[in-house]
């Protein structure tokens, strides 16, 4: 056996110390950050996934809150020429409205298309506009296809307007 002096087995325990350090650090302490780090990764990944998918979630509800409004609003039976007398009465403009009239329905599929034509004389534009407001915002799907307005020979501040207003319901 090779006889080692003082000197060389500090050394080789120097050495032994080294190597067991860099075995720890290689075997231990590098995998465990590495982990560490995809963990991260990982984590941020899934919060940008999470973030997407709380944002499509989110459109998702206010596209089926809308099917529903919808569908609520083509099951509505009341008719174009009712909700016109209606709202006329309650803005006092029922004495100016010279005529309704009921368009043909047309029928698509599943869907009618309804349409009232209707007209009024000397009606000043605050009334008209809360008119057609009202009409819009019934809980029907309601629109407007024609409007026609004339200044009226009548006074000043009044108008002539004709109306036609187009409706979708379901058979």
């Amino acid at each position: 056996m090779i006889e080692l002096n003082k000197r060389e087995k500090r050394l080789l325990i120097a050495l032994g110390l080294l190597i067991g350090v860099l075995a720890l650090y290689f075997l231990i302490v590098m995998p465990i950050m590495s982990l560490r780090e995809s963990i991260n990764d990982e984590y941020e990944a899934n919060m940008t996934k999470l973030s997407t998918l709380e944002k499509i979630h989110e459109q998702y509800r206010d596209v089926k809150q809308k099917v529903s409004l919808y569908s609520s609003q083509l099951n509505n039976t009341r008719g174009i020429t009712s909700l016109i007398e209606e709202n006329a009465q309650s803005l006092n403009i029922i004495s100016n409205k010279t005529y309704t009239r009921d368009r043909p329905t047309i029928t698509v599929g599943k869907y009618k298309k309804l349409s009232a034509d209707v007209r009024f004389e000397g009606v000043d534009i605050n009334s008209i506009l809360n008119f057609i407001y009202k009409m819009e915002n019934s809980g029907m799907l309601i629109r407007i296809s024609y409007l026609r307005i004339n200044q009226t020979i009548k006074g000043r501040n009044t108008y002539d307007v004709t109306l036609t207003f187009n409706s979708v319901t379901s058979q």
